[in-house]
């Protein structure tokens, strides 16, 4: 993220500070939508390399888990007629995913951003465990440069900011009530069976060589087949980064936090008790750039969360990102 990157390359100065309320008043990617969570919409990242045409692959890894001590626990999101378990346990849940993703601009100013996820999820409860593997729910979003501004001086503080919005489609498969075989089976699968929409800004500031950034985003959901609406989504990622230059090689560690948030489920219109809520996550990571080449890496420690009995409880994500900038 060198001193021309952040600078514009096709906007002007003078009606920055107009834009610029104007985004926080609305106060990405997070195109990259984790399978298996109930909370994330997208992760956009730092992306020095905003500017350029982006192909990549993503990977995340996330682990949960739940003490089930009780046979009257609810099944989440498949309705209070599902099967609940029979004997007391613990639940252990693997969610992989692995992204393709592309960032296009069109014209000048617009990025396009498209994702599409494999995903291998694996729950294993009393003895018993489940692994199913598929393609998820495709993304695509379109997230336009509002602000740009120069780096006047040493002294100067630069700020960028997009955004957009984007649809989430139901390719990815959506498990029915009938199919359910042990607790939380639904979340083995890789899609919600609902088109969703997705309204995103990213901010990102810099001075010398300290920057700092925040993504925001929020997802409607609609109903599915099965007409079960998973709750509406808040995700707000804001990080702290240094820059170190190594001759060709850029380097960025950058510490930050995660926060995520959830409505409740609605199943024939019937709010579910058992659903909602929200989780902070503890961020850090370094990113790497050489050349056209970049790779990102984030990992996540829960802090803090306030989520209804019965739902797991997120233990550590990580993700990496490999990149080629053009």
């Amino acid at each position: 993220m060198n001193s021309n990157e952040i600078a514009p390359c096709l906007q002007s100065q003078t009606n920055y500070r107009t834009k610029i309320s104007f985004v926080t008043a609305l106060i990405v990617f997070s195109s990259f939508t984790l399978s298996a969570c109930d909370f994330c919409n997208c992760y956009l990242g730092l992306n020095p390399g905003y500017n350029k045409n982006t192909i990549g692959f993503r990977s995340s890894l996330r682990y949960a888990s739940l003490y089930i001590p009780a046979q009257n626990l609810r099944v989440t999101h498949l309705g209070n007629d599902t099967p609940a378990p029979i004997i007391g346990g613990t639940l252990d849940e693997a969610f992989a995913s692995f992204d393709l993703f592309a960032r296009i601009y069109p014209v000048a100013k617009l990025q396009v951003i498209a994702d599409l996820p494999y995903t291998i999820n694996t729950l294993a409860y009393d003895g018993m465990s489940s692994t199913r593997s598929a393609f998820g729910d495709f993304t695509i979003m379109a997230l336009y440069q509002i602000v740009n501004t120069r780096a006047v001086d040493s002294t100067s503080v630069r700020h960028r900011v997009f955004a957009g919005g984007g649809v989430k489609f139901p390719t990815g498969k959506y498990i029915a009530p009938s199919e359910v075989t042990i607790p939380m089976s639904d979340h083995l699968y890789s899609g919600t069976g609902s088109t969703d929409f997705i309204f995103a800004a990213s901010y990102i500031g810099k001075y010398q060589k300290w920057g700092w950034n925040a993504d925001v985003s929020y997802k409607v959901n609609s109903k599915n087949n099965s007409d079960y609406k998973f709750g509406n989504t808040t995700n707000l990622n804001p990080r702290l980064f240094y820059e170190v230059n190594a001759k060709t090689l850029k380097i960025y560690p950058h510490l930050g936090a995660a926060f995520e948030a959830g409505e409740k489920d609605e199943d024939n219109g019937i709010k579910q008790n058992a659903t909602g809520g929200n989780l902070i996550w503890g961020t850090a990571g370094i990113d790497f750039y050489y050349d056209s080449i970049s790779l990102s890496t984030d990992a996540r420690m829960p802090i803090s969360h306030n989520l209804p009995d019965g739902m797991p409880i997120d233990k550590s994500l990580l993700m990496v990102s490999l990149n080629i900038h053009f």
